[in-house]
């Protein structure tokens, strides 16, 4: 059994709910702003119910009376021998359902399992550090950088395979988790029954509208920016952009870092410096894929993946940003 105002980590929050009544505390605080991860655990919750044969009951912090609330904690059902309470918004119990809550907590808390949740963090409001400190707590915020690895998660959930880069796309345009869960759902309209979502399905897809660019490809491949790179080619797949574009995108900043009076007819200077080595890497990479492609050991569609993965891989095969 866990210690009074123990923290733990969001997956393991995940998994005592999911699983017997028996090993969870009797209270949890799950708190943080990203409502996707607090409903994960509420539905883990309830599934975790359902296995063992425990009541559900789901009452709202707003709208809560000390007297439900005892009744809540106290009352034994008919049906089952353990009872599950959600207790929604924990922000806004006031004091007397605070302190119910608190006292039963020290108690034997026998026949329930508590699970509260709030969109504050525990440290703004002394309720909540009073509820974390008599039981459990878990914070539901992604922390930087995690979003990706949440939409690579929705995605093996709901059973998809999508086109390289749609997932980092959609972490990268979804403004947070539960509107990235939203685009996965549009994506399923679109799925094959096996599952695979064809790239012109990806225009369903909210960051995909911006329109992808070729130029900013290319620098951020060139630059080893993988999560920029993948972005970038799905929604130039969305738009049906070839790969043999994507070729001439990549050479022409190559020659032009070997050739600079030849090549100085560029608008622009590039964003991405190359060395000569880099150069020469990029230039052999484009000319690996194009031989791939005419003795038709590659599609025109799997170019960017190809030369992608060889430049990412290649030990000093990039530059400098300019």
């Amino acid at each position: 059994m866990l210690k009074r105002g123990t923290a733990i980590a969001y997956d393991e929050a995940e998994r005592l709910l999911a699983g017997d009544a028996a090993g969870l505390p009797p209270l949890l605080v799950a708190a943080g702003p990203d409502e996707y991860l607090r409903e994960r655990l509420v539905d883990a919750f309830r599934a975790g119910g359902e296995r063992d044969g425990s009541e559900f009951c789901r009452l709202e912090g707003d709208d809560l009376q000390p007297a439900s609330l005892a009744e809540a904690l106290a009352s034994i059902s008919l049906f089952s021998s353990s009872r599950r309470i959600w207790i929604r918004e924990a922000a806004k119990l006031d004091k007397a359902c605070e302190e119910a809550l608190l006292d039963w907590s020290r108690g034997s808390a026998d026949g329930a399992r508590v699970l509260v949740t709030t969109a504050r963090e525990i440290p703004e409001l002394r309720t909540l550090q009073a509820l974390a400190a008599a039981g459990a707590s878990t914070t539901c915020a992604p922390r930087p950088g995690e979003a990706a690895r949440w939409v690579a998660r929705m995605i093996d959930e709901a059973k998809l395979v999508l086109p390289p880069g749609a997932a980092e796309a959609l972490a990268g345009a979804a403004r947070d988790l539960l509107e990235a869960r939203q685009e996965v759902e549009k994506l399923r309209v679109h799925a094959e029954p096996s599952g695979k979502v064809p790239p012109r399905a990806l225009s369903a897809l909210r960051g995909a509208r911006a329109g992808g660019s070729l130029d900013r490809w290319a620098d951020a491949v060139l630059a080893r920016d993988a999560a920029s790179a993948r972005r970038e080619a799905a929604a130039l797949d969305a738009e049906g952009v070839g790969g043999g574009n994507s070729l001439w995108a990549v050479a022409e900043r190559a020659l032009a870092a070997l050739e600079p009076q030849s090549f100085g007819y560029r608008r622009a200077a590039p964003r991405v410096a190359l060395t000569p080595s880099a150069a020469r890497a990029a230039l052999d990479a484009v000319y690996a894929a194009d031989r791939a492609l005419k003795r038709g050991e590659v599609r025109d569609a799997e170019l960017r993946d190809l030369i992608e993965r060889r430049l990412m891989a290649a030990e000093g095969a990039t530059g400098t940003h300019g």
